[in-house]
């Protein structure tokens, strides 16, 4: 079968339909595969505050495809370099903790684009079939680049960012947003609020898609974010929702 190597992600959200994810914390293939077998549309892989190295990626990319889920991750800055690396591993799309700066912004995003778009280093590797499939990746694929909003100065960027080509969507960190906004973990005070909906006008405005880390495990208030507008959503963690799953043991452990 040819390989046409058009992101799926990428088509999804510009289609404005729901790209639901689920988020890794670990970097242990079998937990991506397992996560990836329930059906979510991407699986990201955690390379800020996870365990996940560039070592460990490529197995888990590989368990996340063989499922149909787009293998993607989060990094913790503008690193150009990283960015290269995992491209070349096989990443759909890099999601940057904290961006505050459209233009710093536009700077990291030309790594991530070959020539004459940007300055992306040519590689035979593991994203085009170590050469194989060399020009059909080359001329058709391009990542799904996603700034994290997580900060008072964030928000401030938010329009700049939205309107960049490259960009797909912003993706709300509320818990990093919340505390830089002095309302720690709550959702519904009127500073967070008034904050996600700047960025939501940002996204309308642009045309970009609106995305959020849905933390904790709760349908209910996953819904809520989809009947709010968003379609890049991821849910929960692995670890999470390991601890979710056994999280009666302790009080069990007592009575016996």
């Amino acid at each position: 079968m040819t390989e046409t190597f058009l992101n799926p992600i990428k088509t999804r959200l510009a289609e404005g339909k729901l790209c639901l994810g689920a988020w890794l914390m670990s970097g242990t293939p079998v937990i991506a595969e397992a996560m990836a077998s329930l059906g979510f549309h991407w699986l990201c892989v955690d390379m800020e505050h996870g365990s996940a190295d560039i070592s460990q990626v490529e197995a888990v990319f590989a368990a996340a495809e063989r499922y149909g889920a787009a293998p993607m991750v989060r990094i913790g800055a503008l690193d150009g370099d990283l960015a290269r690396r995992l491209l070349d591993l096989g990443t759909q799309g890099i999601i940057v903790a904290a961006v505050e700066d459209a233009g710093r912004f536009k700077d990291f995003a030309a790594h991530c684009l070959y020539a004459p778009e940007g300055r992306r280093g040519v590689g035979l590797s593991r994203c085009n079939r170590w050469g194989d499939a060399f020009e059909e990746y080359k001329t058709n694929f391009r990542p799904v680049l996603v700034p994290m909003i997580e900060t008072a100065a964030g928000i401030e960027a938010a329009a700049g960012l939205a309107a960049l080509p490259m960009v797909d969507a912003l993706f709300l960190g509320p818990y990093d947003l919340s505390s830089s906004l002095g309302c720690a973990g709550d959702f519904t005070a009127d500073a967070f609020t008034a904050a996600a909906d700047k960025v939501r006008a940002a996204c309308k405005a642009s045309g970009a898609a609106l995305g959020i880390h849905q933390v904790t495990l709760d349908p209910a208030e996953l819904k809520g974010r989809l009947d709010g507008g968003f379609t890049l959503v991821a849910y929960g963690t692995d670890l999470l929702a390991m601890r979710h799953a056994l999280s009666g043991v302790r009080d069990l452990a007592g009575t016996i």
